[in-house]
């Protein structure tokens, strides 16, 4: 007699249900997995990516200072040209005992010294200007004004007035007679006296960091052929970073005079 089984079955389910819940809940699970690892790695590529903050800096690394910064420091300067920062500043005074002068040089009307004290800044006109700031340079500066600062002379030599004479109204008014020259409206002065002018010494009237005064000692033949002595009395003083001539009046540079016989201090291209 056979046997039948008669356990009860739930109607409506097949066999394979149980197996098909299984393999659901485990793709479930996995996607949820793989959707929390790309969540966070993706957001950690991104912050590693993401550009440092501007004020973020590594630990011990200088903050930037003004000294830092790529825009030029301004440098005020006390020379009118760059040559002048190879000049001497020794400021031993020259009322006493004369410069040392390495070379005389043609300039002008005359010859004129060039030295460690000066003239280092050459003019197309050939003046020279650019002098340490002391009574050496001052001298230089003296010597060299006397007989070869002429603007008149030219439209090249022209520029020299502001160049080597003192801000006011008597430049303004030498500049006008100068441009009258040149235009062949006024006469200019005979130059030819300047260039028999010899150098033999000066003498140191007064000296401060801002004004110097010198009187130069010259012998020079006359027109009747005759050697005289004469003086020219040089003004100066320091302006905008150089020493430059203070002229006597709107009408002369310097002023002249017959030599009276006081002690000078030799100095000069043939001492």
């Amino acid at each position: 007699m056979s046997t039948q089984d008669t356990t009860d079955r739930p109607t409506g389910r097949p066999a394979w249900f149980g197996a098909a819940v299984m393999l659901l809940i485990l793709v479930v699970v996995g996607l949820a997995a793989w959707g929390i690892r790309t969540f966070f790695f993706d957001n950690n590529a991104d912050d590693s990516a993401a550009p440092t903050s501007p004020t973020s800096q590594a630990p011990g690394a200088a903050e930037p200072t003004s000294s830092t910064t790529t825009e030029p420091a301004v440098v005020e300067a006390d020379t009118a040209w760059d040559c002048q920062a190879d000049l001497s500043d020794d400021d031993t005074s020259v009322a006493d005992s004369a410069p040392v002068v390495e070379e005389w040089v043609a300039a002008g009307y005359n010859v004129v010294p060039f030295s460690e004290f000066g003239g280092c800044q050459k003019q197309p006109s050939t003046l020279r200007v650019g002098y340490s700031h002391t009574e050496a340079g001052a001298l230089m500066a003296a010597a060299t004004y006397a007989v070869a600062l002429d603007p008149s002379v030219s439209e090249e030599a022209a520029p020299d007035l502001e160049a080597a004479v003192a801000e006011g109204p008597n430049r303004v008014l030498l500049g006008e007679r100068a441009q009258r020259i040149r235009d062949g409206i006024e006469q200019s002065e005979d130059s030819t006296a300047i260039t028999r002018l010899n150098l033999i010494g000066y003498i140191q009237n007064s000296y401060d960091a801002d004004a110097a005064s010198y009187l130069l000692v010259y012998t020079a033949v006359d027109d009747s052929g005759l050697d005289q002595t004469v003086m020219a009395q040089v003004d100066l003083v320091w302006e905008d970073g150089d020493w430059k001539l203070d002229p006597a009046s709107g009408n002369d540079f310097i002023t002249g005079a017959r030599y009276q016989g006081q002690p000078y201090v030799e100095w000069g291209p043939k001492s």
